[in-house]
């Protein structure tokens, strides 16, 4: 097709060769093996160069619309390229919340050197949907976004702690309650709550920091709060407090070879450190 259209566009095999770069000989002979093929008459040689029939004529709309597809298809094949060099942006609460994902990135680079990692720790959830990461964990009842390909990784329960220090000057609260006993009570920004004696943080690493150096209690996962030297529970996990932890990925994000290969490798991995934090 590709020499096909070059005789059309340029009247003559001589002119068509040095189009494509090879000698007239080739052309001609491609030619004669097309019209082979197709059993038909597609030009007819002259002193002027190689006249194109009705029949090519009315083959050359085909040829070119085979011509555009090739194009596309090598484009897209460049772009693909492109997108799988591409860094794996992944998005968490915080690394140690959602099974040390950060061992498992370093486990899964050792095996596949090639691949990048970007990582977005946000407390806002980002949306996927819109691009804005590949990759998340999530802890949530359920995913609201049934686009999104979503594999449930474990389960987690939430507790209040505080600091050794806090617990040796305190009475801690036995149960979890809406004003939890007037304790100065440690949240994140994006917590509700109507709470009186309320500090809130940015990040949990801020409300970490607080609690450990006696400044109140706060919530964490267990997997955090138990494996915590610094920190003593302030009661067992109240009812309702359990959550599934989801490793979600985008659909165009699953299209790529590397995070399909990720997310098999990841997910068995979290769970077992959800299982087991230490």
């Amino acid at each position: 097709m590709r020499v096909f259209l070059a005789v059309m566009r340029e009247g003559s095999t001589l002119a068509a060769s040095r189009n494509l770069g090879v000698n007239q000989t080739t052309v001609a002979r491609r030619i004669d093996v097309l019209e082979h093929d197709l059993d038909v008459t597609l030009f007819v040689r002259t002193t002027r160069g190689a006249e194109p029939t009705d029949i090519a004529t009315t083959l050359l709309p085909y040829a070119e619309a085979l011509e555009q597809a090739a194009h596309t298809l090598e484009a897209e094949a460049e772009a693909e390229k492109g997108r799988a060099s591409a860094p794996i942006r992944i998005t968490a609460f915080e690394d140690e919340m959602f099974g040390n994902i950060g061992a498992v990135v370093s486990e899964f680079v050792e095996n596949n050197p090639g691949v990048s990692f970007e990582f977005v720790f946000s407390e806002r959830n980002l949306d996927l949907m819109k691009g804005e990461a590949d990759v998340a964990l999530r802890m949530t009842p359920a995913i609201s976004d049934d686009r999104l390909i979503a594999r449930k990784v474990g389960q987690t329960q939430w507790t209040y702690y505080a600091s050794h220090a806090y617990a040796a000057s305190h009475t801690l609260p036995a149960q979890f309650s809406d004003d939890m006993e007037d304790h100065r009570v440690h949240l994140l920004n994006h917590f509700q709550s109507k709470r009186r004696n309320l500090v809130r943080c940015t990040t949990s690493n801020d409300m970490m920091m607080a609690i450990q150096t006696g400044q109140g209690n706060g919530p964490f996962p267990v997997t955090v709060g138990d494996a915590n030297a610094n920190l003593v529970r302030c009661f067992d996990p109240p009812p309702g407090s359990d959550l599934p932890v989801w490793l979600i990925v985008s659909p165009s994000a699953y299209q790529r070879p590397e995070i399909r290969r990720f997310t098999a490798f990841a997910a068995p991995r979290i769970a077992r450190n959800l299982k087991n934090p230490s």
